[in-house]
């Protein structure tokens, strides 16, 4: 996409507030993860529903982000963002005061399709603000701090719960109250710049309200969407349910097995800003992308099945690295496709996490299921077979980077 607006200071204003609702919406997902066990018990509920807990956010996010996409392109961007945030807070602030499986889970069906709304906005905002040169820093920091969060909830989400009288409503309470106040900034400073130099066949496809149907067509952003469903899956069945396999299996603390999960994040911090500005500095994106996917595959494996606590902390560094490292470059990716727009982007990102979360709701639910007759360990190997859809759609992925020129030169001489 050409730009011929002139940036502003203010898109900096836009990346902070994009940065903490990042951080609001992984810690509204995965903030049950790890006092899950005792979720179970105090609302005397079985594994499945247990699971359910969490993948129902994903779902309410396969089904609303494309609602998401929609808003924002009659509403506008702004609105839609307001509009999930908003949702999201209040599902959070009131589960805080359930007592119940059915009130629980009426609950995080609000901030589950909160956060579906917000999927698209962060997309759009990013292409209407900045640079294009500047996207794949800008993206490679959005991901790395949605790992913070990630990180952040298994670090910290036990010792508010010891610290609240072991009260998962409190912690639910807090963690809907912090959302509340980044709503409130965003209501406070939230802005959409709107772009004028969208070619005139985008344009019109954008007013006839199509830009949905044009990303659904488009081979690739297919491609990236089926590799995302393979990812997402093995990847919530993971952060769903390692901290109750490693009390179970491994005879763990609650604590003990919080504080090894959260490996995993923290490890896809680094990997998050390495593969990200790495993408950026040479100027290619496929390196990035289904080589990738192999570590995840490899370090799930050695998660459940390494004989010692040393081999688990590495298998899930690449876990962390393999789960983590290819975001920046996929996102990137979609930004450089021919034919994205701002509006189109925000489509893309709507269908693509779309397909993702379907995928992400499906397995905690289906694997706490299995586990009930098969055991958590040899469902969790069973489900890696997923997580060779992203390696292979990947890898058919042409690349977009502003090296590819220089590449298809080689390959042709």
């Amino acid at each position: 996409m050409s730009q011929q607006h002139k940036l502003s200071p203010y898109r900096w204003v836009i990346e902070v507030l994009l940065v903490f609702a990042i951080l609001s919406q992984t810690v509204a997902w995965n903030a049950p993860a790890p006092i899950l066990e005792p979720m179970t018990k105090s609302l005397n509920i079985s594994l499945a529903q247990g699971g359910l807990i969490i993948s129902i956010i994903n779902l309410c996010i396969a089904i609303f982000s494309l609602l998401g996409a929609l808003v924002a392109e009659r509403l506008g961007v702004l609105r839609a963002m307001l509009l999930g945030i908003w949702l999201m807070s209040l599902g959070g602030i009131l589960a805080g005061y359930t007592s119940s499986f059915a009130t629980l889970l009426a609950c995080r069906v609000l901030q589950g399709i909160g956060f579906g709304v917000m999927i698209a906005p962060p997309g759009t905002l990013l292409m209407q603000w900045f640079g294009s040169h500047e996207w794949p820093y800008i993206n490679t920091f959005n991901f790395l701090c949605a790992y913070i969060g990630l990180f952040a909830v298994f670090s910290m989400t036990v010792p508010i719960y010891v610290s609240l009288g072991s009260s998962w409503q409190g912690v639910m309470l807090w963690y809907g109250l912090g959302c509340g106040t980044i709503a409130l900034g965003w209501t406070l400073f939230g802005r959409e710049r709107h772009v004028v130099s969208i070619p005139t066949t985008d344009a019109a496809s954008i007013a006839s309200g199509s830009a949905l149907r044009a990303v659904m067509k488009m081979r690739n952003v297919v491609l990236i969407a089926i590799g995302l469903f393979g990812g997402m899956w093995v990847f919530q069945v993971y952060v769903a349910f390692l901290p109750t396999y490693f009390l179970t299996y491994r005879a763990m603390s609650l604590g003990e097995a919080a504080s090894l999960t959260s490996v995993l994040p923290l490890a896809g911090i680094f990997a998050a800003a390495g593969c990200g500005f790495g993408t950026a500095w040479i100027g290619l994106r496929k390196p990035f992308t289904w080589p990738i996917g192999v570590l995840t595959l490899i370090g799930c494996a050695g998660a459940v099945m390494a004989p010692s606590t040393g081999w688990i902390t590495a298998s899930l560094v690449l876990v962390g690295i393999g789960s983590a490292g290819s975001l920046a470059a996929l996102t990137t990716m979609l930004m450089e496709l021919p034919g994205m727009t701002p509006q189109r982007m925000g489509a893309a990102l709507a269908f693509v996490w779309a397909v993702g979360y379907g995928g992400a709701f499906a397995s905690p639910f289906i694997g706490g299921v299995l586990a009930a007759t098969l055991g958590l360990r040899a469902v969790m190997l069973a489900f890696l077979a997923f997580q060779l859809l992203p390696i292979v759609t990947t890898y058919f992925l042409p690349e977009t980077g502003p090296r590819r020129t220089r590449i298809e030169l080689l390959a042709a001489s």
